[in-house]
């Protein structure tokens, strides 16, 4: 059966309750009494986190600068995004903008040139 995965940490047992807030889980299968859990305040964490959207560098080349220069003008430019989450305050690990997400968000990377004649 699909269950969410903090039912691994269930009560099992007497005196489990002490540690854990997961329910036990029935031997009869009760969807509307997962869903009581999954829906509950206990579900709910703190979603503040610094994250590393995006990056954007470069450096323009110009004849007044560089005489070597066979242009008017050379820019050299490269661009991250998506570069990760640097501090959350939750420690479950999931991307508080993405949280049903099956996967991470990827990283892009650009690099460029831009000419003036």
């Amino acid at each position: 059966q699909a269950m969410h995965r903090d039912f691994l940490d269930r009560w099992q047992q007497p005196g489990d309750e002490t540690y854990t807030n997961v329910p036990s889980m029935p031997e009869q299968a009760n969807a509307y009494r997962d869903f009581v859990y999954t829906g509950s305040e206990l579900m709910i964490e703190k979603g503040d986190h610094i994250r590393l959207e995006d990056i954007n560098f470069g450096y323009t080349f110009s004849q007044n600068t560089s005489p070597w220069l066979p242009l008017k003008e050379l820019r050299v430019f490269g661009y991250a995004r998506n570069l990760g989450i640097l501090w959350q305050a939750s420690k479950s690990g999931l991307d508080p903008d993405y949280p049903n997400a099956s996967y991470r968000t990827p990283r892009t990377y650009s690099i460029g040139l831009n000419a003036t004649f």
